[in-house]
């Protein structure tokens, strides 16, 4: 067992490259001016693109959770076109709660993966949350809530989503 000399990060004899915080364990002392270890950025730009796939996923899922509210705006006027039924007074604004419901879900899981995008805070605390919700969806919601959970409340995740929406 080795320490890190720049973190005190307990490391592998065979490691490298300190896993916490990317320094070199064959260089022995580096100046503090010195620029940080390529490994470090690598894996920030990691994290970044895990944000950037995290936030396209809720747009597109978004997207396809729409399609049942969407369909549901053109029933009513197809059913009085064909007039198979008779006219229902109260069919019209039941349709319209049905449809709104299934509409402003998706559009609040479409803002936030652009919130994410952005690297707003509330994006993240209402992806965790949708997250959650999402485990329920399975098997493809659930997915798509365990890769959301792990890259946000990952230890590096979430060190990595403060520094970018600062």
């Amino acid at each position: 067992m080795m320490t890190c000399a720049q973190c005190q990060n307990r490391m592998n004899a065979g490691e490298r490259f300190c896993s916490r915080c990317g320094t070199d364990s064959a260089v022995k002392s580096a100046p503090s001016s010195a620029p940080p270890p390529i490994q470090a950025t690598s894996a920030a730009r990691d994290w970044d693109m895990h944000v950037k796939v995290l936030g396209w996923t809720f747009v597109i899922s978004a997207m396809l959770m729409a399609v049942p509210g969407l369909s549901l705006m053109m029933f009513p006027g197809m059913m009085q076109m064909t007039h198979m039924f008779p006219p229902m007074p109260l069919l019209g604004p039941l349709y319209l709660m049905i449809m709104l419901m299934f509409l402003s879900i998706p559009a609040g899981i479409a803002f936030t993966g652009i919130g994410l995008l952005k690297y707003r805070d509330w994006s993240r605390v209402v992806a965790t949350i949708l997250a959650i919700f999402m485990l329920l969806g399975f098997p493809f919601f659930t997915a798509i809530g365990i890769y959301a959970l792990w890259v946000l409340n990952s230890r590096e995740g979430s060190e990595s989503y403060k520094l970018r929406s600062a």
